[in-house]
């Protein structure tokens, strides 16, 4: 699961170097439709044809679009903004797929839960710092991804245990890439060879990420699995600290702690 947090973080990463120069939807298109083939070549070792039918077309429509937000959304927010605020900020995802499941899904939340949450959100507003005199509309990003990210989840959620996850990954990045490719004719970009490698190792680096993760979530309970995924903070820190110069704020460690803190005690209490 560590070695998926850092998977994530080096996607990331490298959009965030293209973004400087090309359009968030080019990349986004390009990053799934590296993944689609990714994922076409590795099908036929893992169950075949049978993994390209699926019953839930509809809910694969809506997975496709909010993983398409949560990356354009990141995106959006680390073009802006350092790497490890951004993060701080999206580590929200856990609150609102709490929220949402209880809305759509049913599901009761005790009050200690939502003690956590409220917690939580308090170390996102101080991660966000909107008094800052550069604070601007872009800090809305990282809180729209953690928001399409939780959706992502909670739809997951309501069909992970009868669909194989190749299949939920196909037919999501299938989504993405029909959607981004419909502005293709506005957001094309001439990218040079190096740049369609980097884009075709980063989106290596997301298909890596999340079969990873499937596996972690079959040896392991989320309980132990999900809390592991704020190790993000670390490498991302390190990565923009080393590549990108960036240099986290007090009020950024501390908003990150807190809400690193009250996310794992969140995913480790009873409903």
């Amino acid at each position: 699961m560590v070695l998926a947090t850092v998977c994530f973080v080096c996607l990331d990463a490298t959009l965030k170097m293209l973004v400087r120069s090309h359009d968030v939807l080019f990349l986004s298109w390009g990053r799934y439709l590296f993944q689609v083939v990714y994922l076409m070549v590795l099908i036929p070792f893992f169950g075949g044809a049978p993994l390209l039918r699926t019953r839930f077309l509809k809910v694969h429509l809506w997975r496709g679009t909010l993983m398409l937000g949560s990356t354009v959304f990141i995106v959006l927010g680390l073009k802006f903004m350092p790497m490890a605020q951004t993060y701080a900020i999206t580590f929200s995802t856990p609150f609102l797929a709490v929220i949402l499941s209880t809305v759509f899904l049913k599901e009761t939340a005790s009050a200690l839960r939502w003690a956590l949450i409220a917690l939580g959100f308090t170390g996102v507003m101080l991660a966000i710092q909107p008094q800052a005199p550069d604070a601007g509309l872009f800090l809305v990003f990282p809180l729209l991804m953690a928001l399409s990210s939780a959706g992502f989840q909670v739809t997951t959620r309501a069909i992970g245990v009868r669909e194989h996850p190749f299949t939920m990954m196909l037919f999501s990045g299938c989504v993405a890439v029909v959607l981004t490719g419909v502005a293709l004719p506005w957001t094309w970009s001439d990218l040079t060879w190096t740049e369609w490698g980097l884009l075709a190792g980063g989106s290596l680096f997301g298909t890596m990420a999340h079969l990873l993760l499937t596996q972690a979530l079959r040896l392991a309970p989320t309980s132990i699995v999900s809390p592991m995924s704020y190790a993000q903070i670390i490498s991302a820190g390190l990565i923009g600290y080393y590549v990108f110069d960036e240099v986290p704020t007090t009020a950024t460690l501390v908003g990150g702690a807190i809400v690193v803190a009250s996310g794992i005690a969140l995913l480790r209490t009873k409903r």
